[in-house]
């Protein structure tokens, strides 16, 4: 049973649970055998276990299955128990750490993201603030509590995301890779603050790592399971490693010591260009002074949100040549996945150029096909961004970081060949080159199963397949080794070796020290420099996480500009004066009324929504209804009239984008706070509701993502409009499939830090009805009001 003891801070925690499974199997339905067999072990209070083993072993499923989330989003056979302080784990006893602190987010800013624990225990709201206060502190998270969650580097948001387990105070926590996809230095400061914040609170730990030695100071057990999901090894760190690292070694634990293993011989016939060699003295693809800045999307998460460009890259010339392997390398937001980009021709440079070699852009010819038969054969021009889908799949691939964006096919074999097949290659050949490929990164075994269902290192090495089967000359890889044990490293680095013998240029973004070792060259990146942030974004060391600064923050943002009277109004007021102008609408009969109403409008417009600015792409819809009314009234009017058409429209207008421009001010966790605590709707629904306005972000980004699987694996349309929706389909579906995926993994974060504990939960922010939400509320009634009178009077 765990105990409390005072931390640093002298506040009570909990010094540590006992954990027992016994007998734990799971199979998830649609696999034949387990992931986890039979699996017994115990941890006394206060114990640090490492948690080893090759990729896809079931490290992830039993940290799952010890915080009580392992059905929250999967279904299948389970048997056997898991208890924490002789309890089904549940509530504040247990928290985790997801792989992708993006999975953990659930708050536009980062008081309200820590507080979302300590909200659903229904602790008082000075005592969440304080609880905000010091997990933060905690973990030397060097921002203040009105910090964007979307502004913070990788190793920011994995210090936020352990703040948020820390919140709870739990007797268990459960890291999941922690550290792999961050450089060394932000690695460091992720253990650095896993060692003040969770070590010296006595808490029982258990870290899964492919990576053992950095840790080996902050854990005193490893467990070591073997791809079967059975205990193989287990004992202290130290002398299990020493005793077993013949055996360990063969199972693909990277054991300290040891050095990383010799690449797997691959046949280079494997990974061949197919089509014309390119000439090695020549460069396949340079960029020159390149420079990239980039708009920030508009959102909902966080209403007042920077609108200047974003330096994302600054006067870079790197380049690679047939048969060598370059390493891009830098600490985490230095550039590397943006010129990664550049070099795989995904998108065009701000300044600079990126252009191909010769031997790139001329014919490529497929070896037993009439050139006439094979998409993207033909001679291009030199910039690989002009290029087609067909043109840019013959001569280029690229994996992403994220590797689950780059499944296109039904089966691994069929998403190993799809690019194949489009480009309209020799299905023999193609076929006997995936199936090599798929033997040699370990994945024959599953080459009829949904993509979905491979773990993280076996999605990545699927997508390697995938960009060498049709035979490409340049090959861009990013973080390609993340999440792979020895065995499996040394066959993703053969590959990539084999490929540069064959002759490909071959690029790769890593923090992978290993794989930099066996790079011809090395591009380091420094981070682009970023104008310092203006008093209303600056970051304070020390976070003030109060209500009062919370109370605060409106006179904070409006000391700079006049945010407008939405900008002091609460949420629910802003939608009531929206609903009141729809009421108003109706009276808009003739143009002569809707020119009053909208000049009204446009009149009070500044007041209402200050200085700030609305990005013409969040009115594009409403325009675009407005148009289409407008247009439509026109044509089915019997004479034709342009007055009655114009007056359908601006009647869409009088309500559409107002409307549109006032939710843009409104803050998703604030809108909850007021549905919650002032409209009294169901806790549960109201937050997973906030959660999805705040994930609504994201699906911009990752609709681009996907456009750029599609292009550079040859599967975007040309220019027949049937193609085009075709195109426009598969993509909806893939976002589907990637939203219902990403929406699975927040639910799991969410129920570990209590979203479905019962009882009653609190807010961290008051939802208050101010003047501010009277005035607007009666603003948006006259408003509503004046087509009423203008009809009356005329």
């Amino acid at each position: 049973m765990s105990t409390t003891s005072p931390d640093r801070l002298g506040t009570p925690v909990a010094a540590g649970s006992r954990v027992e499974v016994d007998r734990l199997t799971w199979r998830p339905f649609g696999r034949r055998e387990p992931v986890l067999a039979d699996l017994s072990l115990t941890l006394e209070p206060g114990e640090r276990m490492l948690l080893a083993g090759p990729s896809g072993s079931g490290k992830s499923t039993l940290l799952r299955a010890l915080a009580g989330v392992l059905t929250t989003t999967e279904s299948g056979d389970l048997t056997g128990s898991v208890l924490v302080d002789g309890a089904p784990p549940a509530g504040a006893a247990v928290g985790l750490l997801v792989q992708d602190p993006a999975d953990a987010s659930v708050a536009g800013r980062v008081g309200r993201d820590v507080a979302f624990g300590p909200e659903n225990l229904g602790m008082p709201r000075p005592a969440i603030w304080a609880r905000v206060a010091d997990a933060l502190r905690s973990v030397g998270f060097p921002h203040g509590v009105d910090r964007a969650t979307s502004a913070l580097s990788g190793g920011e948001a994995q210090r936020l995301a352990l703040a948020g387990v820390l919140a709870l105070r739990p007797g268990l926590v459960l890291l999941d890779e922690p550290t792999s996809m961050l450089d060394p230095s932000s690695a460091a400061v992720v253990r650095a603050a896993v060692l003040d914040a969770v070590v010296d609170a006595g808490a029982t730990l258990v870290l899964v790592e492919h990576q053992v030695e950095p840790w080996l100071d902050l854990v005193d057990r490893v467990v070591v399971l073997d791809g079967s999901g059975t205990r193989c090894a287990d004992g202290p760190v130290r002398a299990t490693l020493a005793a077993e690292t013949t055996s360990l070694l063969a199972r693909g634990v990277w054991v300290p010591g040891e050095g990383a293993p010799s690449p797997l011989p691959v046949d280079p016939g494997l990974c061949a260009p197919v089509g014309a060699a390119p000439a090695v003295e020549d460069a396949l693809v340079e960029a020159s002074s390149v420079t990239v800045t980039r708009a920030p999307r508009a959102g909902l998460g966080v209403p007042e949100q920077p609108g200047g460009p974003v330096l994302a890259l600054a006067e870079v010339t790197a380049g690679v040549r047939p048969g060598e392997v370059v390493a891009v390398t830098g600490p985490s937001g230095a550039g590397k996945t943006t010129l990664t980009g550049l070099l795989a021709g995904l998108e065009a440079p701000t300044t600079g150029s990126v252009v191909a070699g010769a031997s790139l852009r001329a014919a490529r010819p497929a070896p037993g096909v009439a050139p006439t038969r094979v998409a993207g054969a033909a001679a291009v021009a030199p910039e690989p961004a002009t290029w087609g889908s067909a043109e840019l799949a013959a001569r280029v691939d690229w994996v992403p970081q994220q590797a689950e964006l780059a499944v296109v096919g039904r089966t691994v074999r069929d998403d190993v060949l799809a690019t194949a097949r489009r480009l309209g290659q020799d299905e023999a050949m193609a076929a006997a080159r995936a199936d090599g490929l798929l033997d040699t990164l370990g994945l024959a075994h599953v080459a009829g199963a949904d993509p979905h269902h491979l773990s993280g290192g076996e999605m990545r090495r699927l997508a390697l397949a995938g960009a060498l089967a049709h035979g490409p000359a340049v090959l861009v890889l990013d973080e390609p080794t993340v999440g792979q044990d020895r065995l499996t490293w040394a066959a993703v680095a053969g590959v990539v070796l084999a490929a540069r013998d064959a002759g490909l240029g071959v690029v790769v973004a890593t923090h992978d020290p290993h794989l930099v070792a066996v790079a011809d060259r090395e591009v380091r990146l420094t981070p682009a420099a970023a104008p310092a942030p203006t008093p209303a974004t600056s970051s304070v060391a020390t976070p003030d996480a109060t209500p009062a600064a919370a109370r605060t923050r409106e006179a904070a943002r409006g000391a700079g500009r006049w945010g407008g009277l939405a900008a002091r109004s609460g949420p629910l007021s802003v939608l009531l004066a929206s609903a009141l102008l729809l009421a108003g609408a109706p009276f808009i009969r003739d143009l002569r009324t809707a020119l009053v109403a909208l000049a009204a409008e446009l009149a009070l417009a500044p007041f209402v929504l200050g200085r700030t600015h609305t990005p013409l792409r969040s009115l594009a819809p409403g325009l675009l209804a407005v148009v289409s009314v407008g247009f439509s009234n026109w044509l089915l009017s019997v004479d034709h009239s342009w007055a009655e058409g114009a007056t359908a429209g601006l009647r869409v207008a009088f309500f559409v984008l107002p409307g549109v421009a006032l939710a843009a001010r409104i803050d998703p966790s604030a809108l909850g706070d007021h549905l919650a605590q002032r409209v009294h709707l169901p806790a549960r629904p109201v937050i997973a509701a906030v959660a999805a306005l705040q994930r609504f972000d994201a699906l911009g980004s990752t609709w681009d993502q996907l456009a750029r699987t599609h292009r550079v694996r040859g599967l975007a349309p040309g220019r027949s409009p049937v193609a085009r929706a075709r195109h426009l389909s598969a993509l909806t579906f893939a976002l589907l499939v990637q939203t219902l995926r990403q929406a699975g993994r927040m639910a799991v974060a969410m129920e570990a830090r209590g979203f479905s504990r019962g009882g009653g939960r609190t807010w961290a922010e008051a939802a208050p009805w101010t003047a501010a939400d009277t005035a607007m509320t009666a603003l948006g009634l006259a408003v509503a009001g004046i087509p009423a009178l203008v009809s009356l009077l005329g």
